[in-house]
């Protein structure tokens, strides 16, 4: 059974990330700087690149011009709000890519061995420093996580998967799939016993498995940028798609479909060319091409790829799905 097979057995969600362009920064020294600080931050997220802000050079230097709307707490915290259609715009500029909104939902697997020799999985109701940590890396990063309950079938089958360094990652993708989780990223942690940690990560995904060791931070850090690098644009073209839907037999699936590809990030324009009984020809103007659309209309299983548009992502056909209600 391959990967998306499995992966496609239990419906996953991509999850829309609402709060992309907001920051909350303390002022620390002076407002200008939280200012600063708080469209770094939204450029990182939004880019999916950490370099971005050193990409950006002097565009940074009058962040309020992309603000827009701002307040400061009573403890002095600046929350802002900037404008999307700014922020995308400057880093397009700048040669960046825009990461949008509909974004992976990647399942956060983390066990922790301490200096004595115990270990514990970090799970959807524990409170740990662990746990915030990794939290707070996926805020920064806007990365959809999700924690496990960790049934006993759950940790049995991760243990068996953590145990086998370099394994495939078909094990992971089964529990992601339970939790309807497009992706699982496992984190195998030993403390250093002077307050640091040490982890060992694989994020595995329905392109296969990538390895990285470092800080509980990391983790996050290679999801985010392997998922940048699948499903962010880059360019101010726009790219003209032909989108072949079947399966649409009442006037609710139509609104639906219709509304969720213009929905889209990518999707820049939606028009209908055809109606020939179930199927219906949109044609989109999209931000990226084929590949990327196909890939953003994968993460949440609404639109079915057929046989012939997924082994053809791009043609002079076009993209063809089926409507799964």
């Amino acid at each position: 059974m391959s990967l998306l097979t499995l992966f496609a057995s239990v419906q996953s969600l991509a999850v829309t990330v609402p709060d992309l362009y907001e920051a909350s920064v303390p002022v620390t020294s002076n407002r200008d700087a939280a200012f600063i600080e708080a469209l770094r931050s939204v450029v990182i997220r939004v880019s999916g690149r950490p370099d971005a802000p050193a990409r950006l050079g002097g565009a940074l230097s009058n962040p309020r011009q992309y603000a827009q709307r701002f307040g400061f707490t009573a403890d002095n915290v600046l929350q802002v709000v900037f404008d999307g259609v700014s922020v995308d715009r400057l880093l397009t500029d700048a040669g960046l890519p825009v990461w949008g909104r509909e974004r992976p939902a990647t399942l956060v697997l983390v066990n922790v061995t301490t200096t004595s020799g115990s270990s514990y999985w970090i799970d959807s109701s524990a409170v740990s420093a662990e746990r915030e940590v990794i939290a707070r890396a996926a805020r920064q990063r806007g990365l959809p996580i999700v924690w496990p309950d960790m049934t006993t079938q759950d940790r049995t089958q991760i243990n068996a998967d953590a145990a086998a360094t370099g394994g495939e990652p078909t094990a992971l993708m089964q529990t992601a799939a339970r939790y309807s989780a497009n992706a699982a990223l496992l984190g195998v942690a030993r403390s250093d016993g002077a307050g640091g940690m040490s982890v060992r990560w694989t994020l595995a995904s329905d392109d296969g498995a990538v390895n990285s060791t470092g800080s509980l931070e990391e983790g996050v850090n290679l999801a985010a940028s392997t998922f940048a690098r699948v499903y962010s644009a880059s360019g101010t073209s726009l790219d003209n798609l032909a989108v072949e839907v079947s399966g649409i037999t009442t006037l609710g699936a139509y609104a639906s479909t219709l509304n969720y590809l213009e929905g889209l990030t990518l999707v820049r324009g939606v028009s209908v060319e055809q109606v020939l009984g179930d199927t219906l020809k949109f044609r989109l103007a999209v931000r990226g091409d084929a590949t990327t659309l196909r890939r953003a209309l994968a993460l949440d299983g609404r639109l079915v790829p057929t046989a012939t548009s997924d082994a053809l992502p791009q043609s002079a056909e076009g993209l063809r799905f089926r409507y799964q209600p």
